[in-house]
């Protein structure tokens, strides 16, 4: 089981900022400030969403679904990964978190071991920077709101909306998306940020192009229910393996 769910759907990718800008409200009558939206949203205590991300190469697209939820101390994530061009089902997977553990799902759910079907690791036992929890943070919205906050957006013709570029090569927005992007460079990005009559950002799209041409990316997301709660439910007993026990095995 080393080869986590996550380093499994990493692997099939691979084969708050300087602008204030103003536009009418939602029907409000007042101006929205998408940077003051962004730090609000990053700053609300939970948020359920549901992300696409599509990679299409030669044509041949492969589809990541993210649905989840997410809060300071909890993140309860279902992901299914869709290559079109084949006739097999999509790949599924899952991440919880809940202090003081992290529960992996293996890809497809199947039993690696017995009964055993998720990797439960002890998050006190990671760093903060680990590749682990930065993998976790990546199938959050927070990724997404950290290219918002380094974009040149402008007010949009429909009230609360905004589009612009942000540049590629911005450190900040190259580690925001690598790990939904697989690692692939993605260039001539756009982005575009719907922001609700709550004042939180509630729709993200971004799009963009490798230098080739040959490789085209595009992530849809949504955001609600803030503030509802988080819900996650442990792995049964006997379904689980912790990952001390699974490198004494290996």
């Amino acid at each position: 089981m080393r080869k986590t769910a996550l380093s499994a759907f990493a692997a099939a990718l691979v084969g708050a900022g300087s602008f204030a800008l103003v536009a009418l409200g939602s029907g409000s009558g007042r101006p929205v400030d998408v940077a003051a939206a962004n730090a609000r949203t990053a700053h609300a205590d939970s948020v359920h969403y549901s992300f696409i991300v599509r990679v299409t190469k030669e044509r041949q697209p492969m589809i990541l679904h993210i649905d989840g939820g997410s809060s300071r101390d909890a993140v309860a994530v279902h992901l299914r990964l869709d290559d079109l061009s084949s006739n097999m089902p999509g790949t599924t997977g899952a991440v919880l978190l809940s202090t003081p553990f992290l529960y992996e799902q293996a890809p497809g759910g199947i039993a690696v071991f017995g009964n055993v079907r998720w990797l439960r690791l002890q998050v006190s036992h990671l760093s903060p920077r680990s590749q682990t929890l930065s993998t976790v943070r990546s199938l959050t919205p927070s990724p997404l709101l950290h290219v918002i906050a380094e974009a040149k957006l402008h007010p949009g013709a429909a009230a609360g909306t905004f589009a612009g570029k942000v540049a590629y090569d911005d450190p900040i927005v190259r580690t925001a998306l690598t790990s939904l992007t697989g690692g692939i460079e993605f260039r001539n990005l756009h982005v575009s940020v719907s922001v609700g009559a709550d004042g939180l950002i509630h729709h993200v799209r971004i799009t963009g192009r490798t230098a080739d041409h040959g490789t085209h990316f595009s992530l849809a997301a949504r955001l609600y229910a803030f503030g509802a709660p988080i819900e996650v439910v442990p792995p049964k007993p006997g379904t689980f393996l912790d990952r001390q026990l699974a490198e004494i095995a290996a």
